[in-house]
């Protein structure tokens, strides 16, 4: 296996994680990369310097990429390399502030926090921060190293008091990873059993906001699935 590099990725970054491709020994390769920065394996990383992290979060671009990732790729990291001071002094150059600086940091710094919050909460996406970009390199270079493990890991909800049906059914689809609640409910809303889900083609499930292809495709592999586990 390979890690891929988006050929349109140009920065300082890249450099350090070639360099740590070759002091690792790990191939690598430059492609065109519709979704994500780098992928090895099924793990697509988007990194982001913290300055375009922030830029991102207030053009909201930030959210069509990692809903585009959370598509496509079963395991999803973002990984941010600097300081919020050091985003906050570079957005500064750029935007024109009204009113005082201290209140404009406070302002950014809880959208840059709450837009971590979301990402670890609603988008089943690991985030890792770092110092700097050759930590970042580092930290993508050993992830590709490793040797992934085959696992499904369902985590349990609360659970309430009183149960209904279509609790079990969200609860039975959330155990599939990259289905949400949100997901969830929706694919209830459309098909209404588990068995009619089962059922769906590829290209029906892909009709809901959310899915792409390769998350369908998961769905249906997963419920109609006959393999017997030990126990």
């Amino acid at each position: 296996m390979k890690l891929v590099i988006d050929s349109r990725e140009h920065s300082e970054l890249t450099d350090f994680v070639i360099e740590e491709c070759n002091s690792l020994n790990i191939q690598h390769e430059k492609q065109w990369l519709e979704v994500g920065d780098y992928i090895f394996n099924d793990v697509c990383f988007e990194a982001k310097s913290t300055f375009d992290f922030l830029q991102s979060i207030m053009n909201k671009r930030l959210w069509n990429q990692l809903d585009n990732m959370d598509r496509e790729f079963q395991n999803n990291v973002v990984i941010l390399y600097g300081t919020f001071s050091d985003a906050f002094n570079r957005y500064k150059e750029h935007a024109k502030f009204g009113g005082p600086i201290k209140t404009q940091w406070t302002m950014l710094k809880r959208k840059f926090d709450g837009a971590i919050g979301r990402i670890i909460l609603d988008l089943d996406a690991s985030i890792l921060w770092v110092n700097d970009a050759k930590t970042a390199a580092r930290m993508i270079a050993v992830v590709a190293k490793m040797q992934p493990i085959d696992r499904n890991v369902y985590v349990p909800r609360m659970i309430k008091k009183k149960i209904s049906t279509d609790d079990l059914r969200i609860d039975v689809l959330m155990g599939i990873k990259g289905i949400s609640e949100k997901k969830a409910k929706s694919l209830i809303k459309k098909f209404g059993s588990l068995m009619e889900i089962g059922e769906a083609t590829v290209d029906e499930i892909s009709e809901i906001k959310g899915f792409g292809k390769t998350l369908a495709s998961r769905l249906i592999e997963v419920l109609n699935s006959e393999e017997k586990i030990e126990v």
